[in-house]
Order: C-alpha cells, then structure tokens, then sequence
C-alpha cells in the first residue's frame, strides 16, 4: 500500500534539509531565485514560464512555499495535442499548473520511496513511483531532478499532466462519472489505491455496483481492516485488459492478488464470475483498462466456506449440486468447523459408471460425500509419504506423496490443491473415492497403501477376477510388511506354490469378526482349514501365531480382515 507524502515527509518541513541533493543530472540555482525566477531563467521552461503568468500563478509560486514543482519542459508541451495549450481559458490553465504543484514541502528524489501518493494544489492526487528512473502518474518521467529554489525544488518532466477533466478517462473517472460506483471509488480511495487505478494499468475491472454493496450485511465493510478490504478490492482486479468477446465459456485469470477468480459465458453471452455475479454492464472502455459492472461483491476464498470456495469454482458444479441434494451444504457452511474436502470435478464424476449417482438414495449420497472430508485441516504441505486419516463416516481415507503427486486411495490424483477457506482446505481431485461398502475385496484392498504388495501378487497370479466375483469372500489381508518378513520363505515357492499361499488367505464364505469363536476351522479356497483362536478379550489369532490387527473391512463381496503375519499351509510345513 502506497503511503501519503505528507505523513512521510512532515519531518522535512524544516528548511535545514533543503540541501544539495541532486542526482547526476540535477542542477542548482544560483541560490537566490524562487521557483519562477528559476523556471524563468532557464531555456526548457519558456512555455511554462508563460502559462505560469497567464494563468496569474506567478504570485502564488514566488511565495514563502516551500513547494515542490513538477515542471514539464517545452518539449512536454509539444506533446499535448495541437491547439490544446491555445484553446485552454486562463483558469482552465491554472487548474492544469496547480496539478503539478506539492505546498508544504520541498521533495528531493532521494526522499522518495517506491510509491507515494501525493496532494496536490489542485487537491488530486498524482503518484509518484521511484525505482531508479521517477515516473509521475505512470508515465512522464522526471528528466533533471532537485532544481533548487528558495521556495522549493523543481523536477523537470517530459510529460505535461493533466488532471481530471482533461484527459480521456480512467478507471477512477469513468466510475465517478457513471456515478453507480460510489461506494466502490471510496472504499478504493479509504485503501489508498485511487492512483493506482488512475494511472497504472491496463486492469479489467469487475466493478461492484453500488447497490451490489448495499446487499452485503450490515456493518461489514466498516468492520474490515485496511488490509482486509484492499484484499477484497484487489480480488475484483485483473492485471491486463479483457472485454466480454475475448472470454470463452470457462477461464480462471489471477487478479491483482494472485488468487483467481472464476469466469463464466454462456451461449447468449451472459458473464458471470464466481458462479453467482452477473455482468450488468460489460466493456466500459476506459483509457487504462475496461470495466464491466457487477451485481454482486465477490470474495476471496479466505472470506468464505469451502462450500462457497466450490460454489464459485464451475469444475465443481457437480459436486455443489449432490452436496445440496445430499443436505450437506449446512454442516459444510459452519464456520466454525475445521475441514479438509477431498472435491471431485465434474470429470471425476463423469468418470463413474452411467447413471449410478441417479440410482443413489439421499443416505448412500450423504456417505459417499461424507468419506471426501476430513474433520481436520491438512495442507499438501503437512503431508507425510503415506498416511491414513478417519473421514466424517469414520472410515479411513488413505493418502500419499510421492514426488511432490498426492494420491487418495491408491486411486484419485490432487489436481487443485489448497484452496484455503475460513473453515478448512479443499484439494480438487480427478476421480470419485467410495467407502468400502461400494467396493468389492479387491477395491478395498486397492486403496490401502499397507496391502499393496498383496494387491500386486493377486494380479500377478492372475486372483484379480476372482475376488472381484459375486462371492462371498473372507480375505485375510497381510500387510506390506507381513509380505517382507517372509520374503525368504516366499522366494523358495513356485509359482504354483505362490498362487496356492494367495487362494490360502481366502475363505468362500462372508465370516465377520462377531462370527468368529475360539477354536473355529475356517476352510479356504486353497482347500485347507484356518485355525481361529479368540482370547478374553476379543484379541483373534490364525494358526496360533498370526494377529489379526484390523477387522470387518466389509464389501460388495465379502470382507476383509488385515492381518500381521503370511498364513503358510500346514500342507508345506511338513
């Protein structure tokens, strides 16, 4: 945010500072002429000198000042227009020279910082920006810098400025003159970001209404910070100009803070940004930019739930729609929640089996959704090489880094990440993730990072289609682990062998963990039994040494039960 001269400065009022601080090309007067004796002596000032006098300033520049003059030389005189300087009538002149005039301090190059607004005689404002070059108002440059006066210091420029009223008008004009924008050009000039949007460009604005701020809730913009509504303001801005013809159904430029905002056209050419701001009034076309008005304010995500950051998103126009029907959107909404949402595209789900979502009931809807969100806030960032977190069902969701690639469930890549909001974090994914309930063995098995090893060998032993079958099944599922500490016994087998340890691991029958009883023979598909021991407290044991750890992972098909240990058959033991 650009800081006002006068409160910079006030520290220079004392004439003791108005030393020779020239740069390179500065020059010094004599050190016993005002500014118009100056000005007057000098061979780039005649046309000023002469506007100066018919303009009836001459007085008011030999003054106490001390004043800062912006003095554009002949040379910037000629640029104007032909007939222009002629045409003017003395007081339109004088409003022009009292542009470039600062009362009250005499500025030196080297006091000024990056950006500056500062008051002028006129009472607009010019900004100033000093990054080696100076550059008034965003385009005339200061060629000979800290001329000395006794009333002041002069800046010699290349270009005349011409305020408000003479000049083709800029984002700022248009929006007085249009006179629908007032809340807008105050909250503007309260932040400190009038001059920027007069004379820096070229924007395209998304300009709120006033009536569009009227809607908003009693007392809030009052109740924002200086940085809060900057923030807000900046968000309805974008770096470059954009009319309605050149956008195309979809796009998501970045605005002036880095965030996107989410622009929509339809067939009739109707624009909408953020899903719910139509454009009342596109193509304004303004000297440094174009501006389309709006009927409603648009945020920031952090000023919203996740439920509004995917509600302004048309990637997420499906999944916005199901969370309603689901009758989510309210536990989604509260802002006092702490959520990460797992959010499928459009394309994830357009990637699930025709007509399954129509098939759902509200309930299985409301799960389905429920296992995309986390009841704590994770970022990307946060994120261990694998780790396993309880959804809103309570059932896990398992999560992966690998390269920097985040995967959920084996399955669903994070396309979007962090989208964060005032109630938790959203990271768009490419598919649809399902509980275990929607998933057959195989399915359930498939998300788990701790079961991919036996995911692998299923494949390779060509099990895959098996256990994707009606069933039922009972799969006692060895971990990643279970499988590397037998790897001495498993690379003794044959292939036959291996296959038959696999078909050993499953029964043709859906056993639960409520089912099971101490003492229990369970047949398997390999032909041979499962010995079940269960303790007093419920602890489950297979052949005496291997624990079940996890149980009644149940499916389409049958159930999983996770154990820490590779049944052998008794069959290869002897």
């Amino acid at each position: 945010m650009k800081n006002r001269l006068f409160n910079f400065f006030i520290l220079f009022v004392s004439a003791a500072f108005l030393f020779t601080a020239c740069d390179n090309n500065g020059t010094s007067s004599d050190g016993d002429q005002n500014i118009v004796e100056v000005a007057s002596s000098s061979d780039d000032f005649d046309i000023l000198t002469q506007a100066i006098t018919d303009a009836g300033l001459t007085s008011a520049l030999e003054a106490e000042g001390p004043f800062t003059v912006f003095a554009p030389t002949d040379e910037a005189f000629g640029k104007l227009p032909s007939g222009l300087l002629e045409g003017l009538t003395n007081e339109q002149l004088a409003t022009i020279l009292r542009f470039h005039v600062i009362s009250g301090n005499a500025i030196t190059s080297g006091q000024l910082q990056a950006t500056q607004d500062v008051g002028t005689l006129l009472g607009e404002e010019i900004l100033v920006e000093n990054s080696g070059s100076v550059i008034v108002n965003g385009y005339s440059t200061v060629v000979n810098a800290n001329i000395e006066a006794t009333n002041g210091i002069i800046h010699a420029i290349d270009e005349v400025l011409l305020p408000e009223g003479f000049r083709d008008a800029n984002v700022i004009d248009k929006a007085k003159e249009l006179q629908s924008f007032m809340t807008l050009v105050n909250a503007v000039d309260d932040v400190d970001l009038t001059t920027t949007l007069k004379y820096k460009g070229d924007f395209t604005v998304f300009a709120p209404t006033d009536d569009a701020f009227n809607a908003l809730p009693t007392g809030l913009l009052g109740s924002l910070t200086t940085e809060q509504l900057t923030e807000i303001l900046s968000y309805h801005v974008l770096s470059g100009e954009v009319f309605a013809g050149d956008l195309s159904a979809e796009q998501a430029p970045a605005s002036l803070t880095g965030e996107s905002i989410f622009v929509t056209k339809d067939v009739q050419g109707s624009v909408t940004v953020n899903g719910s701001a139509s454009v009342a009034t596109a193509d304004v076309d303004v000297s440094n930019g174009v501006i389309h008005a709006i009927n409603k304010v648009i945020l920031p995500d952090a000023y919203g739930t996740v439920v509004d950051a995917a509600s302004k998103r048309y990637m997420f126009e499906t999944l916005v729609e199901k969370v309603v029907e689901a009758n989510l959107a309210g536990a989604l909404s509260n802002s006092g929640a702490t959520l990460t949402v797992f959010a499928p595209t459009d394309e994830a789900f357009g990637k699930l089996p025709a007509g399954l979502l129509d098939q759902l009931t509200t309930e299985q809807l409301a799960e389905i959704l429920s296992y995309h969100v986390l009841p704590v806030q994770v970022a990307s960032g946060e994120l261990a090489a694998s780790q396993s977190v309880g959804s809103l069902t309570e059932e896990n969701v398992f999560v992966t880094v690998d390269n920097g690639t985040v995967s959920v469930n084996g399955k669903a890549t994070v396309i979007a990440p962090d989208v964060t909001t005032n109630n938790g974090i959203i990271h768009g994914i490419d598919e649809v993730i399902l509980p275990n309930k929607f998933l057959n063995i195989v399915g359930i098995a498939s998300k788990n990072y701790d079961l991919s090893t036996l995911v692998t060998l299923l494949g390779d032993n060509n099990l895959v289609a098996t256990l994707e079958g009606d069933g039922p099944f009972t799969v006692f599922a060895p971990t990643n682990q279970a499988f590397a500490d037998a790897q001495s016994l498993i690379d003794t087998l044959t292939e036959q062998q291996v296959e038959d340890v696999l078909k050993y691991h499953v029964a043709g029958l859906k056993a639960l963990s409520g089912n099971l009883f101490d003492g229990q023979t369970v047949p398997t598909v390999q032909g041979e039994d499962i010995t079940v021991n269960v303790d007093s407290e419920n602890n489950v044991t297979l052949n005496g040494s291997i624990n079940v750890t996890t149980v009644d992972l149940e499916g389409t098909n049958g159930v999983i039960h996770i154990i820490d240990g590779v049944l052998v058959p008794p069959s290869f033991q002897n």
